[in-house]
């Protein structure tokens, strides 16, 4: 039962759940955060959509389907940075907000950092990052309160560790990515 429990907590709280969440809470309660509502809807596709494709493709794949969850994690891990990378520049190059562009920024150095991490063999926490970043940037956008929401990772690394999938230094440093990333991005984008 903890098993099963386990596997549960670990597909509800993927990285595009919670970008998501992200998404359409910053486009609700901060004001001006997107450019647009298709601003809006870009960033669920870019952020949401897009690396959640990567799951029902991995199946199709004979290769990567054959490498189990290694095949999956490998195909999110590009689909996601992908995302990014095209949110980055729509941000970038069409018309987006500061906040755009912190948040794009912030999941880009996030995705390479967890992808140059996995090419170390060091299997940073997506679930970990994918949660803390948004917690994060909520208490910096919206309120600080949000800040409670880090109690989410009590289940993220129970699941993660009750299935072996991290070690604790990869769940601590996986949720740390997106927040230094977060305020790289802060100092870069902040107007002067």
């Amino acid at each position: 039962m903890k098993e099963k429990t386990a596997k549960i907590i670990r597909i509800l709280t993927t990285a595009p759940v919670f970008a998501a969440i992200l998404c359409s809470l910053l486009y609700a309660l901060v004001p001006g955060s997107f450019a647009s509502a298709g601003h809006y809807l870009a960033a669920l596709g870019f952020l949401a959509a897009l690396p959640l494709l990567a799951y029902p493709i991995s199946l199709m794949i004979p290769p990567l389907r054959r490498k189990g969850r290694d095949g999956q994690r490998d195909l999110a891990v590009a689909f996601s940075v992908a995302g990014y990378i095209g949110g980055f520049l729509f941000a970038m190059l069409g018309g987006g907000t500061t906040t755009e562009k912190v948040l794009f920024g912030t999941y880009l150095i996030s995705g390479v950092g967890i992808a140059v991490c996995t090419l170390l063999h060091f299997k940073a926490s997506g679930h970990s990052c994918g949660c803390s970043g948004p917690i994060a940037m909520l208490a910096l956008y919206a309120n600080p309160w949000f800040l409670i929401g880090y109690v989410l990772l009590t289940p993220i690394f129970w699941a993660s560790k009750k299935l072996g999938r991290h070690s604790a230094a990869q769940l601590f440093a996986g949720a740390a990515i997106p927040v230094l990333a977060m305020l790289l991005c802060r100092l870069i984008f902040l107007p002067a």
